[in-house]
């Protein structure tokens, strides 16, 4: 009643994921692609998201201003329905088996997450709709990069990166190869 459904879980997508892709958001707020995009650019006027390019790929994340406003939804949709939708729990961000970790840890360690549950989202969508093999390479493909991204924020790291958040790491590759290389 009092928020549009669709530009709500757009935002809270886009904080889920951090930096994203229109698409990632149209198929998480189940709408087409012109209609999200047509959220996306009102947001961005609103000065709650913003664009950026690398190379072709497209970008979208918050803003310091976005964030604020995630904030303040998220506290109104626990007060009005009494939790978050169980995909966006904030309970779920930056813990690594109960125990504290440095920010950048914590950083990787979502990135990580969040491209896991992407990754395993988009191949059960592909199984359940009886893609080939070659489909499901198609799809999940472009994800390598995002894998050697994280991997190259790990190793790069000015400060050590937590153990936890390496093995997590190294799970979701090989989660992502077994994949990517299943033969149907």
């Amino acid at each position: 009643m009092f928020l549009q459904e669709k530009p709500t879980l757009a935002l809270l997508a886009i904080w889920f994921y951090g930096r994203t892709y229109g698409s990632v958001i149209t198929k998480e707020i189940n709408s087409t692609f012109a209609h999200t995009t047509k959220i996306l650019s009102r947001m961005e006027a609103d000065g709650l998201v913003q664009f950026s390019f690398e190379g072709r790929i497209k970008y979208v994340e918050l803003t310091e201003k976005g964030v604020n406003v995630v904030s303040i939804l998220k506290d109104l949709i626990i007060s009005l329905d009494g939790e978050l939708p169980d995909e966006y729990d904030v309970e779920e961000r930056h813990e690594v088996s109960g125990s504290e970790i440095d920010t950048a840890s914590a950083e990787i360690l979502d990135m990580v997450k969040k491209l896991r549950l992407k990754i395993e989202g988009i191949y059960k969508e592909l199984i359940d709709s009886g893609a080939d093999v070659d489909t499901i390479k198609r799809k999940l493909g472009p994800f390598s990069r995002d894998m050697a991204m994280i991997g190259d924020m790990i190793d790069s790291s000015e400060t050590p990166v937590d153990g936890e958040v390496i093995k997590a790491y190294d799970t979701t590759r090989d989660v992502f190869s077994s994949l990517l290389n299943k033969n149907g």
